[in-house]
């Protein structure tokens, strides 16, 4: 597998510039690419909670549905989706 070092989010939105984003939508499903090359997805609300949980700063991180948004700040959408649950 492939080890990568840093990713390109060149041309893709990234989630500090998005505004708004609608983690609970039933449309939306993350999906994450490890430095291993291993990738993931996530669609239930959980699986997202246990997804960025696990996501490091190496990590790429997308979130899917309407639109691709990258994930430039694990710990503001781990934050995001905690708030969620109160």
């Amino acid at each position: 597998m492939p080890r990568f070092t840093r990713f390109s989010l060149d041309g893709v939105q990234r989630l500090s510039s998005a505004g708004q984003f609608h983690w609970t939508d039933a449309s939306v499903t993350l999906v994450r690419v490890d430095s291993k090359g291993v990738v993931r997805q996530a669609k239930s609300l959980a699986e997202k909670r246990a997804m960025l949980a696990a996501a490091s700063d190496n990590d790429l991180v997308l979130a899917g549905g309407r639109e691709v948004v990258a994930l430039d700040d694990i710990s503001a959408a781990r934050a995001a989706l905690t708030d969620m649950s109160r």
